[in-house]
């Protein structure tokens, strides 16, 4: 099935950060991530901030109603990452130089959610592939016990390396990486 994949800058996508918001405490209250009132609560001030960044980009698609189904976005992973939270757990878990070969020129997913109901059909696999079209490379965080792990597997995602339990200390972090030729397409 065909999805119309819509393709947002950071004020078109502050303009649907209500329903990104909601969305999101959607998929992230339950398992296997059960994130905490505090963490859910922290989640519009992330978004907020991740529309800051340069050239983040956002996808989404909608049921026939036009209620949100599906986010996807990040941006292209910055070339000085000094003082970057992620990127020092990357080195910690990775290594310098795998980490400096992860990163350079690719796009970093940074967020992909499918609303509970609609999942199975396609939509997370089309927005990821989105996202990922025309850069040689890109790569993810997630946990390999997550479902979504099993999608990226089917893509053609390679897991390159387990993360120290910073983001979810009850649930091991994994990164995740393409490359152009597999595109993220399944």
């Amino acid at each position: 099935m065909d999805h119309p994949y819509r393709r947002h800058d950071g004020p078109a996508t502050a303009a649907l950060s209500a329903q990104i918001t909601d969305l999101y405490r959607r998929c992230y209250t339950a398992p296997p991530w059960s994130e905490t009132p505090e963490q859910i609560a922290a989640y519009p001030g992330r978004l907020a901030d991740s529309m800051t960044r340069p050239g983040f980009t956002c996808w989404t698609t909608h049921d026939e109603r036009e209620r949100l189904t599906g986010v996807c976005y990040g941006w292209p992973t910055p070339t000085d990452l000094s003082g970057n939270r992620t990127h020092a757990m990357l080195i910690r878990g990775l290594g310098a130089d795998a980490t400096a070969d992860l990163v350079r020129g690719a796009f970093e997913v940074a967020e992909l959610f499918v609303h509970p109901d609609a999942q199975g059909r396609g939509i997370g696999g089309g927005l990821l592939a989105a996202a990922v079209t025309g850069w040689p490379t890109a790569w993810l965080i997630t946990s390999p016990q997550a479902p979504a792990a099993q999608l990226y597997r089917r893509l053609g995602w390679r897991q390159v390396g387990e993360l120290p339990a910073d983001l979810y200390p009850h649930l091991p972090a994994a990164v995740f990486a393409t490359s152009a030729d597999q595109g993220g397409r399944g």
